[in-house]
């Protein structure tokens, strides 16, 4: 390669320069993203299991104190109950949620 060949190629690509035209490549899935997800999944299944335990778990409690007169049981039954139907409401509205502040951020 001569000097006037080196010349002329840098000439020729002098519109390449970093201040004008850089690709914006679009998003990746980064590798074990899949994985994540399945986890994540998993945990959300979990979540909501444990979502109903708690409820039906405060119905038996509740029923039981009614039934041999044990105050205490019924009221942490009915407690139980309470609590999940609040669970319930902030499980349906967490992805919601989530989306609507991570479509914000962006």
């Amino acid at each position: 390669m001569s000097a006037t060949h080196v010349i002329s190629e840098s000439l020729a690509q002098a519109h390449l320069l970093p201040a004008q035209d850089i690709p914006n490549p679009g998003p990746k899935i980064p590798p074990g993203a899949q994985a994540i997800q399945d986890v994540v999944g998993y945990v959300i299944w979990i979540a909501g299991i444990c979502i109903l335990g708690l409820f039906f778990g405060g119905i038996v409690a509740s029923t039981a104190g009614r039934m041999w007169d044990h105050h205490g049981s019924g009221r942490t039954g009915a407690r139980m109950i309470v609590s999940s139907l609040a669970l319930a409401v902030l499980f349906g509205l967490g992805y919601t949620l989530v989306t609507q502040f991570a479509a914000g951020a962006s």
